[in-house]
């Protein structure tokens, strides 16, 4: 009898962990998706003008846009000095977290940037 209900409670257990993890998946998805996506790869064309980046990774392209809330960062992800998208050139290796504003346009909160990978 006692072996029964001990193996009922761990049931229960499982069952109930088992059913919160879908949950807390969602939940971990839907807030990476509000941090947004990080785009990273060489720079090949900056457009002042339209406030826009192009980076290549591999054969993909993608195109992150900037404003003046943009922060740009140079150096590394640990050790990073302030700097300016002034300072970006093309061939630079740069790594922007972007998302989907309001406007439906893809724009970079952050960016980071240096000479080479």
């Amino acid at each position: 009898m006692k072996a029964r209900f001990t193996g009922f409670v761990v049931f229960s257990v499982v069952v109930l962990v088992g059913s919160l993890v879908p949950t807390l998946t969602a939940q971990d998805k839907k807030e990476k998706a509000l941090a947004g996506q990080n785009v990273q790869g060489t720079v090949t064309d900056i457009s002042t003008e339209k406030s826009m980046i192009t980076i290549r990774a591999g054969s993909a392209t993608r195109v992150v846009g900037y404003d003046a809330t943009t922060k740009f960062l140079y150096g590394h992800s640990k050790e990073s000095k302030p700097g300016t998208v002034a300072q970006v050139k093309a061939s630079y290796y740069i790594s922007c977290v972007a998302a989907f504003n309001d406007k439906k346009e893809f724009k970079a909160r952050e960016c980071i940037y240096r000479e080479s990978k």
